[in-house]
Order: structure tokens, then C-alpha cells, then sequence
């Protein structure tokens, strides 16, 4: 489940720009959004691009020669990026399927077993399904703030495992791992490192859901988007007009959080859109940001492509049947009547 599962950081998370250390490469098309992909280049030390515009994300993410196989052999700078990464998001010597390459037929059928799974639930869920009442009161109002991690772990946790129980400990392990690749702060990440926090929370959470990596980074990484699609949904709920006006479609589309930025990597030489790039570079997407401009919003769930969100159609339908719980209590009504 992609839907939250862009916790990755932006490049100047760790380098922040000054004038002269980039060097911004000209576009094709310069209509959509000027100096969209920029380059950070120290030759043999690190060679990073960032892309923002939703048409370079898309041609980055569709090209066969830029992918997710992370090789080691690389610019040292670019390798410490990825390092992060894969070390919050593998387990037991396995790479969870958000950060497989697109030619690993275990991915692609972990992806395409979870999108068949969650579609059968889509219907249902959509029309405002009991177990979402937690979520439509914390939406209404009602339940303490800190509570909504802990509910919306719940409902992930429970489409991978009927014993699932979220619990403030299972929420911790949660927090640790997007925190980790997240944090400026050496002396904890260090402290973590040596005391093993991030591989407690990574056991703990997998032995919650008999060690289903997709499910670990459902209830682990993706669960942070989800609280913050709920948020926001709360933020219109408490608009007394748009609860009245709003369809729960059209909620659910407001609400909808793309991940902040995904990595791919370059596999051998090339030029894309006249844009020159090496066998080491490091591509940073920043779908975040690029889904919430126009024509950006199939970046969301990465629609249409080899690294589609198997959460494309769930994800909505819940926060549809969210929104139907929720505004039906203004009338009253206990449980949401539906026209057949």
C-alpha cells in the first residue's frame, strides 16, 4: 500500500542549497514548471537529481533504464541516501516490495495478490462499513487527538490479520520507522542504531502480521499518510458548509495525500528529455508536492505504472466511507441509509 508510503527525504534534508552548488538542467518543456528537475553533481562523490514536475516524474518513473535495484557500486553521497532507506524499509534480509525493482516477480505478485485482496473490500467500505466508526467519530470531534494513530493503525492492520490489535506500543514501533530515515539528529539516530530500536520495531510490528512485508509497511510507513488524509478530513467536517455540500467522493478526493518523494536510480547511462544522466544517478521524486498541481493527481497512487499503489481503490473508499459515517450522525442517523 502506497498511499503513505512517502516518508523519503528530500535531498535538502541533508544538503541544503547555497548558490552555485547545483547546477539546473533546462527542460524540453519548460511550459509546466521551470528548473523542475535540478542536478546535484560532485564527480565520484555524489550525482542526485531532484524532479518535481508530475510529466519528468512520470518519464523518470516509466523508463526501464531508472528503476529500484539500488546498486551499491555508486557515488558514496548517493549510497548513504539509499542506505537509510533500506535499512528501515527491509526486514530480515528482505527489501519490503515499496523498494523491490520493477523486474522482481515476487514484488510484482505480492502488488498484484494485495490490489485483488483490497479491491473485494471496496464496496463495502465504501458504503460506510461498522468497523469505520472509530475513524467518523474522531472525524466528528469526538476522541482524543493522539488516539488517530492508533485507529488508523487498526483498520490497516486488521485487512492483513483478523487478530490484529493496534496498541500504543505497535504506534511507537510506527513512529520509530518514519522517523528514522527522517532525523538530523546524529546522536539519536546513532543511539538507535547501536541499541537496535529500529530493528525491535521492525520484529515487533511483523510479528503482528505473520511477517508480511506489505503489511509491515502498511501499519508502519503508509499508516502516516493515512492520519494525515484524516487530518484533513476532520479540517472539512469542521467547515459546517462543505459537510453539508461536499459529496463523500468528493471528500475523499480532498483528502487524498500523496507520499512526500520515492527514489529510483539510474542502471546504466542515458539521456532523458535531453537531460544527461550517469550510470550512478540518483533520481529523488517529488510526488508529494507534484500531485497537488494540476495534472499531477495520478501520482498519488503512482496510477498506470509498474509501482502503482495496490491501495488505488481501497484507500478512497475508505475515506468515502469515512465521510459517510461521519456526516450522517448530523442528522441523527446512527448508522448511513443508502439508496440502493
Amino acid at each position: 500500500m502506497r498511499h503513505c508510503r512517502g516518508w523519503h527525504l528530500t535531498f535538502n534534508t541533508f544538503f541544503p542549497s547555497r548558490s552555485g552548488d547545483q547546477s539546473r538542467l533546462d527542460l524540453e518543456d519548460k511550459g509546466h514548471q521551470e528548473d523542475s528537475l535540478k542536478r546535484y553533481r560532485v564527480p565520484g562523490v555524489l550525482d542526485v537529481y531532484e524532479v518535481s514536475d508530475p510529466k519528468e516524474i512520470e518519464a523518470v518513473n516509466n523508463d526501464p533504464r531508472i528503476d529500484r535495484q539500488f546498486a551499491s557500486q555508486t557515488c558514496p553521497l548517493n549510497w548513504l541516501l539509499v542506505k537509510r532507506s533500506l535499512s528501515v524499509l527491509s526486514y530480515a534480509g528482505k527489501r519490503f516490495p515499496t523498494m523491490s525493482p520493477r523486474g522482481s516477480m515476487e514484488r510484482k505478485s505480492a502488488q498484484e495478490e494485495l490490489w485483488n485482496r483490497l479491491n473485494q473490500k471496496v464496496q463495502e467500505t465504501k458504503l460506510g462499513s461498522e468497523e469505520l466508526e472509530p475513524l467518523a467519530q474522531w472525524v466528528r470531534g469526538h476522541g482524543a487527538e493522539e488516539s488517530l494513530g492508533l485507529q488508523a493503525q487498526q483498520i490497516l492492520g486488521r485487512l492483513f490479520s483478523e487478530t490484529f490489535v493496534a496498541s500504543p506500543e505497535s504506534w511507537d514501533a510506527a513512529i520509530t520507522l518514519v522517523k528514522a530515515p527522517r532525523s538530523s539528529d546524529v546522536l539519536k539516530l546513532f543511539w538507535w542504531r547501536i541499541s537496535g530500536k529500529v530493528k525491535r520495531a521492525k520484529r515487533q510490528l511483523a510479528s503482528m502480521v505473520n511477517e508480511d512485508l506489505s503489511a509491515v509497511n502498511a501499519i508502519g510507513i503508509a499508516v502516516h499518510n493515512l492520519v494525515k488524509s484524516l487530518r484533513l478530513m476532520k479540517a472539512l467536517y469542521s467547515d459546517s458548509n462543505r459537510r453539508s455540500t461536499l459529496s463523500p467522493i468528493e471528500a475523499a478526493n480532498e483528502c487524498l495525500v500523496a507520499p512526500a518523494s520515492v527514489f529510483r536510480q539510474a542502471t546504466v547511462a542515458g539521456v532523458l528529455n535531453g537531460n544527461p544522466f550517469s550510470s550512478n544517478s540518483l533520481f529523488i521524486l517529488n510526488i508529494g508536492d507534484a500531485a497537488k498541481t494540476e495534472g499531477g493527481e495520478a501520482l498519488v497512487f503512482m496510477r498506470d505504472s509498474w509501482s502503482s499503489c495496490p491501495g488505488e481503490q481501497w484507500v478512497p473508499a475508505m475515506l468515502q466511507g469515512v465521510w459517510l459515517r461521519a456526516t450522517a450522525h448530523d442528522s441523527d442517523i446512527s448508522r448511513p441509509r443508502f439508496i440502493a
